[in-house]
């Protein structure tokens, strides 16, 4: 599984493979769902015939009675097997083309006249006039009295349009409205011949339920069979999407590194161009119609498992939203914000912060009812103050704080106007100051007292062990007969010279750590110096079984530094490798010039296990070897690491396994 997964032929198969079945449960979908609607699975073929024939004779029934409706007195479709007749309302013939044929199907549609309602208006009903009585002689004191006229009522009436005729028409209530429409209903009598010319929807339809029904038992079994194994093949897709070669580590291609919802809205807008196409130019029809919609179902088919294949690498490699440009804006302009809210002063941060939240509550209190104002004034003019109040009094404990972290322990905070907590919170970090300065003076009393001890007592045994070199000596220069004597005066000699390194490497490094040292700085050629050095140890490397190999420019590299300091420094350095490094391999000793510092680099393999750390090398008395059976103080790191900071430079150490690594770097000089 794990070399399909890697394999790019083992993907591509599966891809053809997806998009033949996806082609074949497309098909037998479509064939199932039109022998379904034809009722072919309830039927048998005569009856589903019937209903083939009768859902193509209703398009055409519809569009002839709309065609009469519309004022066409043509007849239609008259070379095809339809034939048809249109019969008002009253059941008079309007228009026929069947004469009496022999048919394989008849039936009937009846047809309303199309209109929609405009509007419902009131209108006025003509004004009623009371007509006057005959003149007649009136009695004394008679007088003829008329009746008032009476207004005119308004009634509502609904006001259609129709499409049929373009006419518009009023009806006075919606059972006046519906007369009107069965009055104009027309009804529409079709009949299909048996007799076809064998390219009309008919014989198209006949011909295509006919060659289905043999497979309607198969049909749904192949879509439902291809459906689960174009599922398979998709998850198996999903699972192998970003292995390469039976690697377990993903990689990402070219389309996994565009931000996912860039290659969404590409993907999309080439989804939309297939369906465009697909509905422009192809129409299942003909072979070549139904052509193009396979090929725009499958370019849909392909660029959605594009999409899914790309989603699920940037899941297993957990950038799935990382390089989203909405994410990497939405950062940028978190960054830009946290950039700018840091570049202002604490108190400027608190009144943008307090004058955006006023701010976005007076314009909540504006698109309210009821207001809430005297609230909002009581934050705007009384809390807010006292916030930025507080802030204040904040701002000074911070640069108070900040002042002791820095180092500046004679800094004092100033607890005038605080009150509160602020003003206890102020006197503790006095009293942390107040502390810090105890244990700077403690520490830095222990550090003279160390070294004025060194000073002392290795002056203190200078001058009897200069009495034990030069006796030494002397019994050297005697002729001694007595072998084992002379072996005695020999150990003496050597283990006398030992204490005498060892004290004056003590005594330079307690100097060197607490800057007595006198440095006295000049123009120096790394270059050279290098070379010095080399040439005084390519005897003592070769001995040791060691290859030194020397890589530095051509040019000079100059720096300015004590040279006796510096000699010092390699010295101690070349002679740690010599001690150390594993024989029979190579040294390395590089100097390169940077843009404003020269760097020069020792690499070795040490010849036992570092069990120590890089820092605890360095420290004073620590040997690489924990056995402690070769020569030395364990003060040769710890003396160059004092001297190159007291020259302005960086020394650093690092261990990666059995190799040991030592970087030198200085300021450049002109």
């Amino acid at each position: 599984m794990k070399k399909l997964r890697g394999s790019f032929a083992a993907k591509l198969t599966a891809v053809i493979l997806l998009c033949a079945l996806v082609v074949i449960c497309v098909l037998a979908a479509a064939g199932t769902a039109y022998l379904s609607d034809m009722g072919a699975y309830s039927v048998d073929l005569r009856q589903a015939e019937d209903r083939a024939l009768e859902s193509t004779a209703d398009n055409y029934m519809g569009t002839a009675g709309e065609a009469w409706q519309e004022g066409n007195t043509q007849p239609l479709y008259l070379n095809t097997a339809f034939r048809y007749t249109i019969l008002s309302a009253e059941g008079e013939e309007l228009l026929s083309t069947y004469e009496g044929e022999e048919t394989i199907w008849e039936g009937s549609q009846q047809l309303y006249p199309r209109f929609y309602v405009v509007e419902n208006r009131a209108i006025e009903q003509p004004t009623v006039t009371p007509t006057p009585r005959p003149t007649m002689e009136l009695q004394e004191g008679e007088t003829i009295v008329m009746a008032p006229s009476t207004p005119s009522p308004t009634v509502n009436v609904i006001h259609v349009f129709c499409y049929d005729n373009s006419e518009e028409y009023d009806f006075r209530s919606d059972a006046e409205l519906i007369r009107w429409r069965n009055a104009n209903a027309l009804t529409v009598k079709g009949y299909v011949l048996p007799e076809s010319p064998g390219t009309d929807d008919f014989s198209r339809e006949l011909s295509r339920l006919n060659m289905l029904y043999g497979y309607r038992a198969l049909l749904p079994a192949a879509a439902g069979v291809s459906f689960v194994l174009g599922v398979l093949l998709f998850l198996f897709l999903l699972a192998a999407a970003g292995h390469r070669d039976e690697s377990d580590a993903i990689t990402e291609s070219f389309v996994d590194r565009i931000p996912l919802d860039l290659l969404t809205l590409l993907i999309a807008a080439g989804i939309l161009a297939c369906c465009a196409f697909g509905v422009a130019w192809g129409t299942p029809v003909n072979i070549i119609g139904f052509t193009l919609v396979i090929l725009a179902v499958l370019g849909i088919g392909l660029l959605f498992l594009l999409w899914c294949m790309s989603f699920a690498v940037r899941v297993k490699c957990g950038t799935l939203w990382q390089n989203c440009l909405v994410t990497r804006i939405f950062r940028a302009a978190g960054s830009f914000v946290k950039g700018a809210l840091r570049a202002l002063p604490m108190l400027g941060r608190w009144v943008i912060l307090l004058g955006g939240l006023l701010l976005l509550e007076l314009l909540i209190l504006w698109g309210g009812e009821d207001g809430g104002s005297v609230n909002w004034c009581i934050q705007a003019f009384l809390v807010t103050p006292l916030l930025l109040y507080i802030v204040w009094h904040m701002r000074r404990l911070r640069l108070g704080a900040k002042e002791i972290a820095s180092g500046n322990t004679a800094y004092t905070i100033d607890t005038r106007g605080l009150f509160w907590e602020l003003k206890d919170y102020a006197g503790d970090l006095n009293h942390i100051r107040d502390g810090i300065q105890a244990a700077v003076a403690e520490r830095m009393k222990s550090e003279h007292f160390q070294s004025e001890l060194i000073t002392n007592v290795s002056h203190d045994i200078k001058t009897p062990l200069t009495s034990i070199i030069n006796y030494v000596d002397l019994l050297e220069k005697e002729d001694l007969e007595n072998e084992t004597a002379k072996e005695y005066v020999a150990v003496l000699a050597r283990q006398s010279a030992r204490l005498k390194k060892l004290l004056d490497d003590l005594l330079e490094a307690s100097k060197a750590s607490t800057g007595a040292l006198r440095v006295e700085p000049e123009r120096l050629d790394l270059a050279v110096l290098l070379d010095q050095c080399v040439g005084e140890y390519s005897e003592r490397l070769g001995a040791a079984g060691l290859e030194l190999v020397l890589l530095k420019p051509e040019e000079p590299v100059a720096i300015r530094a004590d040279g006796r300091h510096m000699w010092r420094i390699l010295d101690n350095l070349l002679g740690n490798i010599v001690k150390y490094a594993l024989p029979g391999t190579r040294v390395y000793l590089n100097l390169e010039r940077g843009e404003s510092e020269a760097v020069v680099r020792f690499r070795n393999i040490s010849r036992e296990p570092l069990d120590r750390s890089a820092e605890e090398l360095m420290e004073r008395f620590v040997r690489g070897d924990s056995s402690r059976s070769s020569e030395g103080s364990g003060l040769g790191l710890a003396i160059a690491r004092s001297l190159t900071r007291l020259q302005g430079g960086k020394m650093e150490l690092t261990l990666d396994g059995d190799l040991f690594k030592v970087v030198l770097r200085f300021p450049l000089t002109d």
